[in-house]
């Protein structure tokens, strides 16, 4: 499957996020040390190939298309980001600095909402 530009991995079903900014709060040049991690209030859940997350300390729900699910999906505390690239790489037809941009991009995202944590190794 080729991930498309006009697609993004995340869509919010209520109140329109954030823009993302140039300010990532990852850092590119640790990508092998950097593991992400749910924090402790989101839970998730899979439904027909997207996921849905809830915040509970928001009470804010969001969707992940195909793309986004396999990036939350590996978000389990154990891997690290050029981890979950190289499966991104491996499953979707599509440039590894073109899923390295989208999976970067999701993931500040996602911080920024408050639903990843990220830690050093």
């Amino acid at each position: 499957m080729r991930s498309r530009k006009k697609d993004p991995c995340w869509t919010p079903l209520q109140a329109t996020p954030p823009s993302i900014t140039s300010d990532y709060p990852i850092d590119r040049t640790i990508l092998d040390r950097t593991i992400l991690r749910p924090s402790p209030d989101v839970q998730g859940t899979s439904l027909e190939g997207e996921t849905v997350l809830l915040d509970l300390s928001t009470g804010r729900y969001y969707t992940l298309n195909q793309l986004g699910s396999v990036i939350w999906e590996h978000c389990t505390g154990h891997g690290t980001i050029s981890e979950i690239h190289a499966v991104l790489c491996d499953r979707f037809d599509v440039a590894p600095e073109r899923a390295l941009d989208d999976l970067v991009a999701l993931v500040n995202h996602l911080i920024q909402e408050g639903l990843l944590q990220q830690e050093r190794r």
